[in-house]
């Protein structure tokens, strides 16, 4: 009888056996074979686990890394869209912040003669004379009337030299704050009158603040209405332009008396510290502006006026 055994694999099925042992059949496979093959399939699926894992940890890594990416553009947004000074910085209270009373009562007590010495090349707006067809008084005085917007870098400029001006005939209680004008309009330190009460035996001080300085999606925060005859008289001298200044309808000023454009992004206290101080172009100004005020303020009164005041210099 012949031996099949010989015959039962062709030169075909050797070949292909040989080129691949994962092809054969465990159950030809001899004892010692199939513990092999067993630790090569768990090294095999020890590998597929470790691979996967790394695959989970490179993906929770590149999750993470998105995560951190995307927070870092918010905040860089959020820190450039004020323009440089922080929302919070950007935006002040309506009656601004506390300013030292050692820097208010320098800009309150900058003598006359430094006043009336100011050169007045810088000034670009002058106080116009009217016929006093709006007169205005209050509790029986002569108002000064006063209209701006804390947005505003005009007002924002001409406010350091009406302090200094009003301070010659009266007293604020609370102080004025501390604020700026709007980012995207100048940036430029001031103080407020909006929240304090102007004394003084002489006139009375209307400030009115149309506006803060906090952007809304049409133009700012309206903060306060003028009256129907403060409306009126700004509309028809001023225009509605921002600063106005009505003397007891005497006279009238219409924009601010010098440029806002030195003081931009300057500290509040940069400012402060030319004021008086006549050598310099922005102190010459803020001085030679106020001066300007105190004799129109001083033209305005018909009778009862400071004459330590109103002789000076004049």
């Amino acid at each position: 009888m012949p031996d099949n055994r010989k015959t039962s694999r062709g030169p075909t099925q050797k070949a292909a056996g040989s080129a691949n042992r994962t092809n054969v059949s465990p159950k030809k496979q001899t004892g010692g074979n199939r513990r092999q093959q067993e630790r090569e399939e768990r090294r095999h699926q020890a590998a597929l686990e470790a691979r996967r894992a790394r695959n989970r940890r490179w993906g929770l890594a590149s999750i993470g890394l998105v995560v951190v990416l995307v927070v870092v553009l918010v905040v860089v947004k959020v820190a450039g869209s004020g323009g440089g000074n922080s929302a919070a910085d950007q935006v002040s209270p309506p009656a601004g912040s506390p300013i030292p009373a050692a820097t208010l009562s320098k800009l309150a007590s900058v003598p006359m003669s430094t006043l009336a010495a100011a050169p007045s090349g810088g000034l670009i707006n002058q106080i116009q004379s009217t016929t006093g067809a709006n007169a205005v008084t209050s509790n029986g005085k002569p108002e000064l009337l006063f209209i701006g917007a804390e947005f505003c870098p005009h007002c924002a400029a001409e406010r350091w030299a009406l302090y200094v001006a009003l301070s010659k005939f009266g007293t604020f209680s609370p102080n004025p704050g501390r604020i700026h004008s709007a980012t995207q309009d100048g940036n430029v330190p001031t103080l407020t009158f909006y929240g304090t009460t102007y004394t003084s035996p002489y006139f009375v001080f209307t400030p009115v603040e149309v506006y803060t300085n906090k952007p809304t999606a049409n133009g700012y925060t309206a903060l306060q209405t003028p009256t129907k005859e403060q409306y009126n008289i700004w509309q028809s001298v001023g225009g509605g332009s921002f600063p106005f200044l009505d003397f007891a309808g005497k006279a009238d000023m219409v924009g601010a008396q010098y440029s806002y454009v030195p003081m931009q992004n300057l500290a509040f206290s940069d400012v402060a510290a030319q004021v008086g101080n006549n050598s310099t172009q922005l102190g010459a100004n803020i001085d030679a502006g106020a001066y300007q005020l105190v004799r129109t303020i001083c033209s305005s009164l018909s009778s009862s006026k400071p004459a330590s005041v109103c002789s000076a210099g004049a």
